[in-house]
């Protein structure tokens, strides 16, 4: 499952870019460690502070990341793809990495016959094979970047100082990643995610709505909108933009709507 990381799952960052089961695979969050260390309060920064090389190498990126391409918002929701698989991110990850493919690596997380063939003739007819469905899955991801996927987690009880709901922390915290357990080596993340860290629901009608089905536990689903910008090839991860996410109830009605500023 998690370490912390669109359940993304069968129904869960190139140079930079997270679902319950549904049919029978998890989707999983990756989250990164936390410091115990710093528990103590944090010296207010200084010029000192800000020249660092960690400092500068972190300015560097967050500039790299703004000018990266940005998707459109008002993209209608039939327009983007439902990522149910690690595959799904896979391809989309060699899609826009811009690094040659390594079949046989591939391969490997692509296909469990392949993985478990021990007769070098069988492999490599089936890696020939293999290369036709990997090329073509790549290919449609090239064309094909707006992409959506659920958070299975859904949302916290609602904050009355912030008017709206806490979202999953794999959506919003940097270094968290979604996964699916049928590929797990590659990853999603948000580049805008700190946006989203609430889902703004300031109508206190539907905030009422909301927290009453939550409170009872009542199935909802939260479902990211993203683009597809960039790839931590470091990591193998898929970096995307949010253009909006979506808070339904179990018949698909749509309960709140948070779009990218």
């Amino acid at each position: 499952m998690s370490h912390h990381a669109f359940p993304l799952v069968r129904r869960p960052c190139a140079a930079l870019l997270a679902l319950a089961l549904l049919t029978g695979l998890a989707g999983c969050k990756d989250k990164p460690a936390t410091d115990t260390a710093a528990a103590e309060p944090a010296a207010a920064p200084n010029l000192a502070d800000a020249a660092r090389p960690a400092a500068m190498a972190e300015q560097a990126k967050e500039a790299a990341r703004a000018q990266l391409p940005k998707g459109d918002p008002n993209t209608p929701a039939g327009s983007y793809l439902d990522i149910d698989s690690g595959n799904q991110i896979m391809f989309a990850y060699l899609s826009i990495a811009g690094m040659p493919i390594d079949y046989n690596e591939v391969a490997g997380n692509y296909s469990r016959d392949y993985t478990a063939t021990s007769d070098e003739f069988k492999k490599n007819d089936l890696l020939k094979a293999l290369k036709t469905k990997i090329d073509a899955g790549v290919a449609q991801a090239a064309g094909q970047r707006y992409v959506k996927l659920e958070v299975a987690d859904s949302v916290g009880k609602y904050d009355f100082d912030k008017k709206g709901f806490p979202l999953d922390s794999s959506v919003w915290e940097k270094g968290s990643y979604r996964y699916f357990n049928d590929n797990g080596g590659y990853k999603i993340g948000f580049n805008n995610g700190a946006q989203f860290r609430y889902l703004s629901v300031p109508e206190e009608d539907k905030a009422r709505v909301i927290e009453g089905l939550r409170s009872k536990y009542e199935a909802m689903r939260t479902v990211v909108y993203g683009y597809v910008q960039d790839a931590d090839v470091s990591k193998k991860v898929v970096l995307a933009q949010i253009l909006k996410i979506e808070l339904t109830d179990k018949n698909g009605n749509i309960l709140a709507t948070q779009t990218v500023q």
